[in-house]
């Protein structure tokens, strides 16, 4: 794994939350973050030692979407720099049914399911985009947070709107070290022209 996550000049904001506040960020990686991980490596390395994932978790992983394409070999499909990621528990209903890598319905949709191409794919740093669904964000989110996530400063700003009052009571934050007043974030008065933020989310003496 890389040591410097952050991968650039943005801005460094950190979050020491009670326990239970963590998942009043989930939204966020649903929508979509962006990490800097090593890359030139098949989906199931990647999910094993760039994210953590146990066995048991990987096997809950029911859809994966790689560049938009549903994901069946995830041994042979390659993360590039740049790529998409998209993680999801079993779905309900026949879409559930014909996204599910490995499912008996998984013919039905050949013609979009992702292969490699033969494009080099050089191993190295690389940023890829990550979204989580259902019991994935549980799963995976904390850990994701926790090593930190790059974001856009509007979408952190939205969060923080909904929810300021129960983070004003169990959160503290720091950007680039020094400690801020979480509601000029959620006015987004922090943040003024910074485009994207470089976010860590961590629990308190609850979470231990």
């Amino acid at each position: 794994m890389i040591t410097n996550r952050s991968g650039g000049p943005y801005p460094q904001l950190t979050f020491i939350v009670d326990g239970q506040l963590i998942s009043r960020f989930f939204l966020l990686l649903q929508q979509g973050v962006r990490i800097k991980r090593r890359v030139g490596c098949s989906v199931a390395v990647f999910l094993r030692e760039e994210l953590g994932a146990a066995p048991d978790t990987i096997e809950k992983i029911q859809s994966i979407m790689l560049d938009g394409k549903p994901v069946d070999d995830i041994g042979s499909a390659l993360l590039h720099d740049g790529s998409v990621l998209a993680l999801s528990a079993a779905m309900p209903g026949l879409v559930g049914a014909t996204l599910r890598r490995g499912g008996a319905y998984s013919s039905l949709r050949n013609a979009i399911t992702y292969h490699e191409a033969g494009k080099a794919c050089m191993p190295g740093e690389g940023w890829v985009s990550i979204k989580l669904f259902n019991l994935m964000m549980a799963e995976l989110g904390p850990g994701l947070l926790r090593d930190g996530v790059l974001i856009k400063a509007p979408d952190l700003a939205d969060l923080l709107s909904k929810w300021s009052p129960e983070l004003l009571q169990g959160c503290s934050a720091t950007l680039d070290g020094r400690r801020v007043d979480i509601t000029m974030l959620e006015g987004n008065t922090a943040l003024a022209g910074k485009g994207q933020v470089f976010l860590t989310v961590t629990g308190g003496p609850s979470d231990r």
